[in-house]
């Protein structure tokens, strides 16, 4: 019979996974069903085309978070009352705009993930981009603070969706082996339309207002709406096995299927019958080119026919084979099917628990302290660069190219390095994969995490060459690339049937984290200058990176362990793979 999967049982096995059979050859993971509709049946070419799209999607959410903040000083003055402005005062205020949206851009999630998990991701993709969208451009239209503050609070809680669609989908159409390289490419995009909105936004103001700057982004968002709406179909899919093996059908002499043949057949027939079974089977079983048992046992009935009726007189039940969706179908706004049956109360609740695990707690903090550190400088590094060097927006602008370099660098260190060692650990493992089999590759931003800050810091307050800080740029967005991949996916893999509420616990709660870091350093660099500041910084970053190591030897005991405590006991899961 068929039926929808069950979840994973006790936690025994949750994320350790026989990734390659005992030749070495990669056993597909999640299991694609015979549809033609299955995402994970589409083409690789396709598969790829909505990888860019969602990564397009990605890098636009992170364009005007923080693109506009290279004007900072423009956009202070025109608040604070033009050039006379008293910046010093006014720039605090202003930069809220920044941090705030960084804030609802997290929060939000807890918001988007329930509707996500119950109704597909393609009517959300659709409603939080006409929202950011609109938002937009009411913040480059927008002339009083409190209209800006209240635009830039929507913009990120619409622009926040981006982050739980983009890891959903990239695991809704590719298997396990092909994750990581997807997700590299997720969290470059995420990383780099910070650098690029800089940098693009550096460019705008050469000849025109800072209000340019969300008039060029919403120009990009209403071209990336037009790609969803009329390519992009639903990748959420309500996954249908067969249970029944074929052994089950066809070697088993106690099966219905036989017993039904004693009762309409005559003692001449069933010894025919018994001749064919002896002599048929083996060749039937060693035949390849059925797709389902249906067709199997099609193929069965049309010889047990030819064998003992001498002619073939059964016609196959229409309906039996899924047919491929009409394109129109495929791009309706809602496809009028829900893809959970829990309740959405459930699934909000769901990452107050999930959070509390520690492969979660810790990868939300090497997202808090690497982005949390990241949107501080972003926020301030315009004003540090025209302090320390004298530089216009553009140029300081120019500086983030460097950053788009590192974020590049990014995508192998997280993604194919990552996934060639867990790959080394799995083969020593005889084939079976545990999450935590990739934490090694952290060992490099163990390294360049720290070193970016403190190359920041010292070279600001030192007035080094301006290639010391951009250096710091560089290494930090690598860092961000390369260690938030490796500590996401742990976490995708670890939790699998719940990834979406494992994606919204991380990002809602680093987000609040972040917040607190970005607000708290303006105060902290103006109290013990930026050499110590990011120092200090950079000591907090290596404690947490470093935590990977005794994750790496006891997280799969504290995995099923934790999941028996009593505080997460309500993030259980029904029905979910």
């Amino acid at each position: 019979m068929a039926s929808r999967t069950t979840d994973i049982g006790e936690g025994e096995s949750l994320g350790r996974v026989q990734l390659r059979s005992e030749s070495g050859e990669i056993i597909l993971i999640p299991k694609p069903s015979n549809d033609p509709n299955d995402p994970l049946n589409w083409s690789q070419p396709f598969k790829y085309y909505v990888a860019v799209v969602t990564c397009f999607g990605m890098l636009m959410c992170t364009f005007l978070a923080a693109g506009p903040t290279v004007a900072l000083v423009q956009i202070a003055m025109d608040f604070g009352g033009g050039p006379k402005a008293n910046l010093a005062a006014v720039l605090p205020a202003v930069a809220l705009f920044f941090t705030v949206s960084a804030l609802t851009q997290g929060t939000g999630n807890l918001i988007w993930q329930p509707l996500i998990n119950k109704y597909g991701k393609r009517p959300m993709y659709i409603i939080s981009f006409t929202g950011y969208f609109a938002t937009a451009l009411w913040s480059g239209l927008e002339t009083s603070y409190s209209g800006e503050l209240t635009a830039r609070v929507l913009l990120g809680f619409f622009s926040g969706a981006g982050e739980c669609l983009g890891p959903g989908t990239i695991s809704d159409v590719f298997f396990l082996h092909e994750r990581a390289s997807a997700m590299a490419m997720y969290n470059f995009a995420t990383g780099s339309g910070v650098s690029i909105g800089i940098i693009v936004s550096g460019i705008i103001t050469l000849k025109n207002s800072w209000r340019m700057i969300y008039f060029v982004g919403a120009a990009m968002i209403g071209v990336l709406l037009l790609l969803i709406i009329f390519t992009f179909p639903e990748t959420a899919f309500n996954r249908v096995y067969d249970k029944t093996e074929p052994g089950d059908i066809y070697e088993n002499k106690k099966n219905p299927f036989r017993l039904s043949l004693s009762i309409i057949l005559d003692d001449n027939e069933k010894a025919q019958v018994a001749r064919y079974y002896a002599e048929s089977d083996e060749q039937f079983e060693g035949t390849k080119d059925e797709s389902s048992v249906i067709q199997r046992m099609e193929d069965r009935i049309r010889r047990l026919e030819a064998v003992v009726l001498g002619g073939q007189k059964y016609t196959p039940l229409p309906g039996t084979t899924p047919q491929k969706k009409s394109w129109a179908s495929q791009l309706a706004l809602f496809s009028k099917e829900t893809f959970t049956e829990e309740t959405l109360w459930k699934m909000f609740i769901r990452p107050f628990g999930m959070i509390l695990l520690p492969p979660v707690f810790w990868a939300m903090l090497v997202m808090s302290v690497i982005i949390g550190f990241s949107v501080a400088i972003s926020s301030s590094f315009a004003n540090d660069l025209e302090k320390a060097y004298g530089f216009t927006s553009f140029q300081s602008g120019l500086c983030f190219i460097g950053s788009l370099v590192g974020g590049i660098l990014g995508i192998p260190a997280g993604g194919p390095v990552g996934e060639a060692v867990a790959n080394y650990f799995t083969i020593r493992n005889k084939g079976v994969r545990e999450p935590e089999f990739r934490l090694p590759a952290i060992a490099i931003s163990v390294i360049t995490a720290p070193l970016s800050l403190i190359l920041y810091g010292v070279g600001i307050q030192n007035k080094m060459h301006f290639m010391v800080p951009v250096l710091g740029l560089s290494l930090l967005s690598f860092s961000g690339g390369q260690a938030i991949n490796i500590s996401f996916v742990y976490t995708l893999d670890a939790y699998s049937p719940v990834s979406g509420e494992v994606t919204i616990a991380q990002l809602a709660f680093k987000s609040i984290i972040g917040f607190g870091l970005s607000a708290a350093t303006n105060i902290w660099i103006a109290d013990s200058g930026p050499a110590l500041a990011f120092s200090e910084m950079a000591g907090i970053t290596l404690v947490v990176l470093l935590l990977a190591v005794p994750l790496f030897f006891y997280g799969p005991r504290l995995r099923r362990w934790s999941l028996g405590w009593r505080a997460v006991q309500f993030v259980n899961w029904q029905g979910r793979t």
